[in-house]
């Protein structure tokens, strides 16, 4: 028998970023109460658009605890769902380690705290694919399941590592029931970059040298279980909201497509130019580990009783074409947004 979803209400920490709005989009759909807490809104429009109307915003900033404190008490939420983290570049890592250090794994420690605080009994954080690495060595199965080996090999991964163990550690301290959302790579609406988001997804970037006439080369395939964003926002947001239906505490869940893909696919799909590959000179980047088996999704899908993890990439093609067209001028992906 289908579980019935609850509709609670939820805070967003880092909610104005990509997933954050992904997520607050499928919860609203749900009919859930969503606020979204940050230091700067969404640009000008997006709140009121009809996928995201209903959500409010919260200014806040993890490095001032007082201001968490006021943004959850206007909020009164049931649910607090951490996105917030540095996904940083090679030139950021040399000039703030230690600044990325504090607000991905510090940063853990001050919203548990203002949760518990205000007696908010869940808490949700979003980790990473990066925790099985770069390199491998990869298991023997066809896909990275949630119990196997975690390799982290770079300084993002390593302190989504360390977060969720200071999680772990911090939840029964405070009385929170905690889970562990380990996404893949995203890509898809609501994506731009940011001070948080240096590197674009390389659909993204696809799009954006199109725009400036210019051509897109990837240094290899950069094939991998890609997840369309609202995919992701759609299997966040109803883990969230079956969570006590299903006695998932402590549980930690891949959310990854589930298939391969290459940007090049997607380039061709949204009738973006075609897209060269040349190792030598690439004109778009990304962190890609070659190689690395996709995420096993068997245990989000399970709970959510849902057949597949993400739609296909011709329909989700079709479907970011209308997302673009609701937004002609709206500035375009490569655009600078600070956030946490």
């Amino acid at each position: 028998m289908p579980i019935t979803p609850r509709t609670p209400a939820i805070a967003i920490i880092g909610g104005a970023g990509f997933i954050g709005l992904a997520c607050a989009e499928a919860a609203r759909a749900m009919g859930c109460r969503v606020a979204l807490l940050d230091l700067a809104p969404p640009p000008a429009g997006w709140l009121t658009h009809p996928a995201l109307a209903g959500a409010s915003f919260h200014p806040c900033d993890l490095r001032d605890p007082a201001s968490l404190q006021t943004a959850l008490a206007e909020a009164q939420p049931d649910l607090v769902l951490h996105l917030a983290a540095l996904t940083p570049d090679a030139a950021q890592i040399r000039q703030s380690a230690d600044r990325i250090v504090a607000l991905n794994v510090a940063g853990i420690a001050t919203a548990m705290t203002a949760a518990a605080d205000f007696g908010i009994p869940r808490f949700a954080m979003t980790s990473s694919v990066a925790l099985y690495g770069t390199k491998g060595p990869w298991p023997e199965q066809s896909t990275l399941t949630e119990d196997g080996p975690l390799c982290p090999d770079s300084l993002y991964g390593l302190t989504r590592g360390a977060a969720e163990d200071l999680a772990r550690l911090l939840a029964p301290e405070f009385g929170l029931s905690l889970q562990i959302l380990r996404l893949g790579p995203v890509f898809g609406p609501w994506e731009r970059a940011g001070a948080t988001r240096p590197n674009l997804s390389p659909h993204a970037q696809i799009e954006a040298l199109a725009q400036d006439g210019l051509p897109a080369t990837l240094p290899h395939e950069m094939r991998a279980d890609w997840l369309y964003s609202r995919d992701a926002g759609e299997i966040i947001a109803g883990l969230l909201c079956l969570w006590p239906e299903t006695g998932t505490d402590g549980t930690v869940f891949n959310i990854g497509a589930g298939q391969l893909s290459s940007p090049a696919d997607w380039a061709a799909l949204t009738g973006l130019p075609p897209v060269r590959i040349d190792a030598h000179a690439p004109s778009v980047t990304a962190r890609m580990a070659q190689g690395r088996p996709p995420l096993d999704t068997v245990r989000s899908l399970r709970a959510l009783q849902r057949p597949a993890a993400s739609r296909s990439l011709a329909a989700a093609a079709e479907d970011y074409l209308r997302w673009r067209a609701d937004f002609p001028d709206t500035d375009t992906p490569e655009t600078v947004y600070a956030r946490f």
